[in-house]
């Protein structure tokens, strides 16, 4: 029990000690900005991308039917593309957005600071609602399906010697028998 005190306490620590320094920073209006809208731009543009890309399998339960089996080759390519230019606007927005601080005034460097700010949290969520999209889509197809979930899955399951890691494959004979008595 004290360990686990032991953990949270330091846990908590590390999480106090980054928040205080992301607070000192001169672009802690743009970070907090960032974590606010970050998750509600990406739900929201996961929404319209799914409409969009007419994959609308992957906000219900059940398995994709054939058009949409059809389409998702295509889907899959238009939000790759999406993922690696929105990444890559990112990438080249945030370093501005840090470098020239927003604050509350109209000088130049205020203006580009926030402008870049905006493109940058725009930017990423576009990247997080379409990387969500691509991993909740392809593991309606195949449960392996992402190289890096696949690879997780195949871990998880040398380690742990459970089935239910590479999705529904059947278990062979031997393990039925010897997970029943569990």
């Amino acid at each position: 029990m004290l360990e686990l005190l032991f953990i949270v306490a330091l846990i908590a620590w590390v999480v106090i000690s980054t928040l205080q320094y992301l607070a000192g920073l001169p672009a802690a209006p743009t970070l907090l900005a960032a974590a606010i809208l970050l998750p509600l731009l990406a739900a929201w543009r996961s929404g319209v991308l799914a409409r969009q890309g007419g994959i609308h399998f992957v906000r219900s339960r059940r398995r994709p039917l054939p058009p949409e089996r059809f389409y998702w080759p295509g889907t899959r390519r238009k939000l790759g593309r999406r993922v690696i230019m929105s990444a890559l606007v990112a990438f080249l927005a945030w370093p501005l957005a840090l470098w020239q601080p927003a604050r509350w005034s109209f000088d130049h460097e205020s203006v580009t600071g926030w402008l870049a700010g905006t493109i940058g949290i725009v930017a990423l969520s576009e990247a997080c609602a379409a990387i969500w999209l691509y991993v909740r889509a392809s593991q309606r197809f195949d449960h392996l399906a992402p190289v890096a979930v696949g690879w997780l899955r195949r871990g998880l399951y040398r380690i742990s010697d459970n089935h239910e890691f590479l999705g529904e494959e059947p278990l062979p004979r031997q393990k039925r028998a010897r997970e029943s008595v569990y």
